[in-house]
């Protein structure tokens, strides 16, 4: 299965996922996140040891698989459940500063039509993906911070005086798909898709043709971790993974169009739920057997919660809560 075929069947247009390919999801992440500690990575994590924060620059990233993969809180019957790594902390926990990454690239300008880009980052791949209003158009735009393998036909072309490839995706049902890759500069490469109406060589070389060094923040923000802790990946600005980078502990947050009303029937485990307050809001904390459950609201009435590992404690996971910023 090729990239363009990912497109096509777990994009934003694509159908919604069956509860057996989110079972399947699920299992895949939990295995992935246990192997991670063990699997040698160059995305995110080894870019913000070797070279500190360097902003806008050579970030990591996923294609744009399958959107159940990250889904980390899954309501299956009425009930959350979630798998969370042993509650033994490898030491003590102590929380400090954190800054989220940057996609360092943008459009300009933005084809009339297109909206506001959603981000997703995981492994060597940093996603930016402009949907069209009309939703039969999109624009994806990958940074890599290495040379992405590449899938099916493909012929030279000239990208910004650099070498690049090109590729056509023309199925008989469907919209059609053209991507073009490039080495923007030494250690970034750079793909452009487009779908509709972008999906033609001359359009998506036309918007390869755009491109500019522009720092964009994703709108989803922790402001606050554990020492040690980094981005294990993120997901249409709305599931947030961070990973400690010496264990297969983990901590998530979830955007979510309402709250739960009854968190001690709905959170798997749960064994109560206290009242906390979270930025002068009133916001409702689960321990559960295996993890803390904090549930925040937000002006719009919609939530975010926050899953933590339960070496925390609950004012450590509260003043993470306080941390958490949603752009809309």
């Amino acid at each position: 299965m090729n990239e363009i075929t990912l497109l096509q069947e777990h994009g934003p247009d694509s159908a919604p996922a069956t509860e057996s390919v989110l079972n399947s999801a699920r299992h895949r992440l939990l295995t992935e996140i246990a192997d991670a500690s063990t699997e040698p990575r160059q995305g995110w994590a080894g870019l913000h040891r070797q070279h500190g924060f360097q902003r806008g620059r050579r970030l990591a990233m996923t294609v744009i698989a399958a959107s159940a993969l990250f889904v980390f809180s899954v309501v299956v019957g009425g009930v959350i459940s979630a798998e969370q790594s042993s509650d033994q902390p490898p030491v003590a926990v102590t929380l400090v500063a954190f800054e989220m990454p940057v996609f360092p690239l943008a459009l300009d300008p933005v084809p009339a039509g297109l909206q506001a880009p959603s981000f997703s980052l995981h492994d060597s791949r940093f996603l930016a993906v402009h949907q069209d209003t009309a939703g039969d158009s999109d624009v994806y735009l990958s940074v890599y911070d290495r040379q992405p393998e590449l899938h099916g036909s493909t012929r030279p072309v000239t990208v910004h005086g650099q070498p690049g490839e090109l590729s056509e995706d023309r199925p008989q049902n469907g919209p059609n798909y053209v991507s073009v890759i490039w080495e923007r500069e030494p250690g970034q490469w750079v793909e452009v898709t487009g779908r509709g109406r972008f999906g033609t060589e001359v359009a998506v070389l036309a918007l390869a043709d755009t491109i500019v060094e522009r720092p964009q923040e994703v709108p989803l923000q922790v402001r606050l971790a554990p020492a040690g802790w980094e981005v294990f990946a993120f997901k249409d600005d709305r599931i947030l993974t961070l990973k400690d980078e010496n264990s297969d502990a983990t901590m998530n947050v979830h955007l979510a169009e309402r709250p739960q009303p009854d968190l001690l029937h709905t959170v798997m485990g749960a064994q109560e739920v206290s009242t906390v307050q979270v930025n002068g809001r009133e916001a409702h904390l689960v321990r559960a057997d295996e993890i803390w459950f904090l549930q925040v609201p937000l002006p719009d009435g919609s939530v975010f919660n926050l899953q933590a590992p339960l070496f925390m404690t609950p004012d450590q996971v509260v003043a993470i809560g306080e941390q958490v910023t949603v752009r809309r």
